[in-house]
């Protein structure tokens, strides 16, 4: 009876086999801790209403949408370290945007002025565009580029909660857009100018290239946060005809944008012609105009990784962070070459600001340092995943 229970009792099956040990993480790479810093210097600009001054010393707020660009600097750090004060700094930034749009005045509701003081009450602060302009308000990317925000919060945080908060101060800034904003061929004008001459609001009827690319984040987010289609339909055509209509084959790169004729405007205005460039290629990711304008960018490259876009330019932080931004957009290697000359070059290690350029004293502007933050990290638009 015993051999018999030993019979019954033998397990024949092997030992399982031990557990496989998970992979570690590989160490974060330079870019990845200087994101970081970058960030964590925007933190300290921020002030407890959630606004960024411009500049530092600066008494201005999201002068062209300047904050904003900052905000999703703050998105692409909390998606990469998962880190909660990104997500907070960026959500006391979209409650402070949200105070400052226009709900009341049904002519301008929606939208937003061209800048706002840095102190309390934040109240607008006139800005002189050109001779004979005393303001600017009703800018197609700031209005925009609010929504945009809600989306990638909302995305990021798995909640809604800011989006539904918002969600008609977000309808009215794409409805203000829709109405009082778009061209007969679905384009969309830069603003609204007061002019000193009779102290009255005109529509500037210029169509930036690169604020059609804000625009159609703003709608596209709009219509995959709140399903509208009056929000789909004119997103989905700034994608399909964006990028061939606003390209310039002569130049081989995107013109600056459309004249108020809708004949191309080739004039470079230096940095403005180059944001372009780069901007596009992130927003609607890989096609030949886009593939071009990048090549175009990969020609200013300069053996030290900046680049020189023009004659006089002194080499814009800002150029070098969306030549990688549309590096990684297009599916092409990191161009480590021109993010470690921001390093070297325009990173102050002291608090983590980045420089307008490597001239010398050159400004700390927030948004060149939301769009360092992106490119560093590589950061998507979100609306493509």
């Amino acid at each position: 009876m015993l051999s018999l229970f030993i019979l019954c009792c033998d397990d024949s099956k092997p030992p399982p086999e031990p557990p496989i040990p998970p992979v570690p993480p590989p160490p974060p790479s330079k870019y990845q801790i200087a994101s970081l810093k970058i960030a964590d210097y925007l933190l300290g600009r921020q002030n407890t209403d959630g606004a960024i001054p411009d500049a530092p010393g600066w008494d201005t707020v999201n002068e062209d949408s300047n904050m904003e660009y900052a905000l999703i600097g703050f998105a692409a750090a909390y998606e990469y370290s998962k880190d909660g004060k990104y997500l907070t700094a960026m959500e006391r930034g979209i409650n402070w945007l949200a105070e400052r749009e226009e709900m009341s005045d049904e002519n301008w509701r929606g939208s937003w002025y061209y800048a706002f003081s840095a102190t309390p009450p934040y109240n607008p602060v006139p800005v002189s565009v050109g001779p004979g302009i005393s303001n600017v308000r009703g800018v197609d990317a700031t209005s925009a580029l609010f929504v945009y925000l809600l989306y990638l919060h909302s995305k990021l945080s798995d909640s809604r909660s800011l989006a539904d908060k918002y969600e008609l101060n977000a309808k009215a800034a794409l409805d203000f857009l829709l109405s009082h904003n778009i061209s007969k061929d679905g384009y969309f004008y830069s603003s609204w100018h007061k002019w000193k001459s009779d102290n009255r609001w005109h529509l500037w009827r210029f169509c930036y290239t690169a604020d059609q690319a804000d625009v159609y984040l703003g709608l596209q987010a709009g219509w995959l946060l709140y399903g509208d289609q009056a929000y789909e339909t004119p997103a989905a055509k700034l994608k399909e005809k964006v990028c061939s209509q606003f390209f310039s084959v002569s130049d081989g790169c995107f013109a600056l944008g459309l004249d108020e004729d809708g004949s191309l405007c080739l004039d470079f205005e230096g940095f403005n012609g180059t944001f372009p460039q780069g901007y596009l290629p992130w927003v609607f990711q890989r096609n030949s105009e886009n593939e071009a304008a990048f090549a175009w960018l990969s020609l200013c490259v300069q053996t030290d990784g900046s680049l020189v876009c023009y004659e006089g330019d002194p080499g814009f932080s800002m150029n070098a962070a969306l030549y990688a931004l549309a590096a990684s957009s297009l599916n092409y290697p990191q161009p480590e070459k021109s993010l470690t000359w921001i390093l070297d070059t325009t990173l102050d290690p002291t608090d983590g600001g980045i420089r307008d350029s490597s001239a010398p004293n050159s400004e700390k502007f927030s948004n060149v340092a939301g769009f360092t933050i992106m490119a560093m990290l590589q950061f998507q638009t979100q609306l493509h995943n």
